[in-house]
């Protein structure tokens, strides 16, 4: 389904005044469900899963390099500390906002490739390494890699707020505690109404 919102996401409405042809009036959807009608139509059920492993390795890259970065900015922040008492809610959402800048930074390139595969039509349609290289030998050069950057920085709000409102949460309920057991990682993330009713 991540390809069928991509695409509906980067279509670009007419005017139903508009009398100029479109060559792409095949590939206009109504809503998700004439989109995966057309979709399987004309590219089979593989269309509807177009870009799934760049968008698999999107997903793990971008997790993978937030809790890398996070832990890395987190850990030199504690380090030039005076005091040693935990980070307020300020400090602990900009660390986060820090963190997930830096993790857009390295992996935006596989999410641009990712799109580009999931709207491009089942004939112009390649892999990620000849995708990638159609990006940078267009007019943007290495940069188009990195085409939307700015608009993603604003989404690092997200991760902020989660992984702020963890560590908060973790200080609360575990004290001095360094190392969690996944039960009580798993604890942490359920919705605050949740333990509220407990």
């Amino acid at each position: 389904m991540r390809s069928i919102k991509t695409r509906l996401q980067v279509q670009v409405k007419r005017s139903p005044m508009s009398t100029s042809v479109n060559p792409a009036d095949h590939e206009h959807y109504d809503s998700a469900v004439d989109a995966i009608r057309k979709v399987v139509k004309h590219e089979g059920i593989a269309g509807l899963y177009a870009g799934m492993a760049g968008s698999l390795l999107g997903v793990a890259s971008t997790n993978f390099a937030y809790f890398y970065w996070y832990t890395v900015v987190r850990t030199l922040y504690m380090a030039r500390r005076a005091v040693d008492t935990a980070p307020g809610t300020a400090i602990e959402l900009s660390l986060g906002a820090v963190a997930g800048a830096l993790a857009q930074l390295f992996t935006i390139p596989v999410a641009v490739v990712t799109t580009r595969q999931q709207t491009m039509s089942k004939d112009e349609r390649k892999g990620m390494l000849a995708t990638a290289m159609d990006v940078i030998e267009g007019e943007d050069g290495w940069t188009g890699l990195w085409r939307g950057l700015r608009a993603s920085l604003i989404l690092v709000v997200n991760p902020a707020i989660t992984y702020g409102a963890y560590q908060r949460l973790r200080e609360g309920m575990y004290p001095g505690k360094k190392t969690l057991k996944p039960w009580e990682a798993f604890r942490e993330y359920r919705a605050p109404s949740q333990k509220t009713r407990r």
